[in-house]
């Protein structure tokens, strides 16, 4: 077994009562009220700026977790995130008894584009693959596009642009259903500018870890670096890289990163700085804080840790950066069992320090 070293190792790793908590506004995106609309499952939240407006889009379900009944529901903040609509049901079910899920956003050519897994049964027992949807700004509704990767792939993160041309997605090859040994960490890379073609690439990992494939990554030049949730109760982040744009990776092993299995979320700051949203901290047990982890500027190791929200169960981080603010949408629950509502926190860049 190898451990990938993603640390700084000089910086001693920080316990959760010696992490910051970074000032930030927090908003209510979606709040849990099974009793006004009968939703017992929201997850997956994804979020977007798109021609001066967000959109925020989860995964919502009446009846069961990951159930052929799921749905991806949406709002939209025209004030940059300060308040958002009520929930618009984004009616993506390709058709009755397909299910829909949680997926990534694109702005892509003046469009903006949605994908997202449809499957049936039980997390896809029955099939599973990647749809790609369009947003239809004259009629204010998402249009399904068809079938965009024909292999059972469920998208995490929003697709980066490569130099090559190509789009990189990181995402979950779902085997069969959560415990399957074969379950692995994938990515789905486009053909050129044509985003409604992908082709998929299992990252192959070590036979002493298990893997639950939710994933991300950040991108410099070919380089591609990917973290990853584990799935036997280490609380490490899993970690692989690629240094040909994302064709071939090196064997997917434990990093000495802490993070609970939870989907992590990283990309790279403007000022070129990468993070990492999860939740990290030495010896972390629960999904609770959620942090984000930083490196320096023109350097590849995380060496700080801020926290973003605690005293909840919190998870599935998704960011986007616009006007030197991060937003990081997430669930958040108090209650369990992925009965969540849609949080949002606001973040100076500035205050990252």
């Amino acid at each position: 077994m190898s451990i990938y070293n993603v640390w700084k190792r000089e910086i001693p790793f920080p316990e959760i009562s010696t992490l910051k908590k970074i000032t930030s506004e927090h908003i209510t995106i979606k709040p849990f009220e099974p009793e006004a609309d009968s939703y017992i499952f929201l997850h997956g939240v994804a979020i977007v700026k798109f021609k001066g407006k967000m959109y925020c889009a989860w995964a919502h379900n009446k009846v069961q977790e990951n159930s052929d009944n799921e749905e991806v529901n949406y709002a939209v903040s025209d004030d940059n995130g300060k308040t958002w609509s009520k929930c618009i049901i984004g009616n993506l079910n390709p058709e009755t008894g397909v299910a829909a899920s949680h997926g990534a956003f694109l702005v892509h050519k003046e469009k903006l584009y949605f994908f997202a897994p449809q499957f049936k049964g039980i997390l896809g027992a029955e099939m599973l693959k990647m749809s790609a949807y369009v947003f239809d700004e004259e009629n204010e509704h998402f249009r399904y596009m068809g079938v965009a990767l024909n292999e059972r792939f469920w998208p995490m993160c929003e697709p980066v642009l490569l130099e090559n041309g190509n789009y990189i997605m990181a995402g979950v090859y779902v085997a069969s259903d959560y415990m399957s040994p074969d379950n692995a960490a994938a990515v789905a890379i486009s053909h050129g500018s044509d985003i409604l073609h992908w082709d998929m690439i299992k990252i192959e990992h070590s036979e002493a870890v298990r893997v639950w494939g939710e994933c991300t990554i950040t991108v410099d030049g070919s380089c591609c670096k990917m973290y990853c949730r584990e799935h036997s109760g280490k609380h490490k982040a899993l970690y692989s890289e690629s240094f040909d744009f994302g064709h071939t990776w090196s064997e997917m092993d434990l990093s000495d990163l802490p993070m609970i299995d939870s989907k992590p979320y990283a990309g790279t700051l403007s000022d070129g700085r990468n993070y990492l949203i999860c939740s990290c901290a030495k010896d972390i047990q629960k999904r609770d804080p959620l942090t984000i982890a930083l490196t320096e500027k023109c350097e590849d190791k995380f060496s700080k840790i801020f926290i973003i929200d605690e005293g909840k169960i919190l998870s599935y981080p998704y960011a986007i950066e616009s006007g030197n603010k991060l937003y990081v949408a997430y669930s958040s629950s108090t209650e369990g069992y992925n009965r969540n509502s849609a949080e949002l926190a606001i973040i100076d860049i500035a205050d990252l320090i």
